[in-house]
């Protein structure tokens, strides 16, 4: 009919504007900066924050997200403020941590066997290990370092008429026995606490980490004392000083 009336079209929906994405970034990493470190994420944060109020200040409002980016930057700032605070405790912390290890490294503390018969001196940075050697009388170390030392102490007779020579190359015999690609130097006499003692070097894969022992044998008149300082290879040129100087402050008692 003529007189019939098209109706209008709908309305079109206006399309929500869309969040500024530096406003969201602004507070993801302004909330990170007080789990993930302060100055890493705090930084980033205020940058994101300032680019975001300037972007929705200039585009007349059209851009929503002022009240996020202003609590990124607040938090932001926050949590630099405290990232700066914190630099001189960090320091601090840090300084006293390499004061108390470089104290511990040249203080000597003594360390005995159950019996207290067996004894050594070792540095403070060391403590007494219970699990080293079943066998072991005495057992110690840094595990920091992977620096350690066990006494295992046989009996004159127990293992019958054998001299320091031929205890020490038994045992000797039987630690290279044990590692892959094993060697060893010539024993050399030396003292220890006053009495007799052979000590060698030796050296190999065992359990799959390559390793020396600093081997000593000392006939202290009762037993054959067997002293084994070791460190892992890599290790040994700067740390086998430190082990010899422990053994050679071996002492036992009747």
């Amino acid at each position: 009919m003529a007189d019939e009336i098209t109706p209008p079209p709908p309305p079109v929906p206006l399309p929500v504007p869309r969040t500024a994405p530096t406003a969201i970034w602004s507070l993801v990493l302004a909330i990170l900066s007080f789990t993930c470190g302060w100055l890493l994420t705090a930084i980033p944060a205020v940058i994101c924050g300032h680019i975001a109020r300037s972007k929705i200040r200039k585009s007349g409002g059209v851009l929503p997200g002022k009240g996020i980016a202003t609590a990124g930057l607040i938090l932001g700032y926050i949590a630099l403020v405290l990232g700066v605070m914190g630099i001189p405790l960090l320091v601090s912390m840090i300084q006293s941590d390499r004061e108390r290890l470089h104290r511990l490294s040249i203080e000597r503390k003594e360390i005995a066997s159950d019996d207290g018969k067996i004894k050594v001196t070792i540095p403070g940075t060391w403590t007494k290990l219970p699990d080293l050697n079943k066998q072991a009388k005495l057992q110690g170390g840094y595990k920091g370092k992977e620096m350690y030392l066990i006494v295992i102490s046989d009996a004159k007779a127990a293992v019958g008429n054998q001299t320091l020579e031929k205890h020490h190359q038994l045992a000797r015999d039987r630690m290279l026995q044990k590692m892959k690609n094993a060697s060893a130097t010539e024993p050399i006499p030396l003292t220890i606490d006053g009495h007799p003692a052979m000590q060698d070097e030796l050296s190999g894969t065992r359990d799959g980490t390559d390793v020396v022992f600093l081997h000593t044998t000392v006939d202290d008149g009762d037993h054959f004392q067997q002293i084994l300082a070791w460190t892992l290879k890599s290790r040994w040129q700067q740390q086998n000083q430190l082990l010899r100087d422990i053994t050679g402050t071996f002492h036992s008692e009747k």
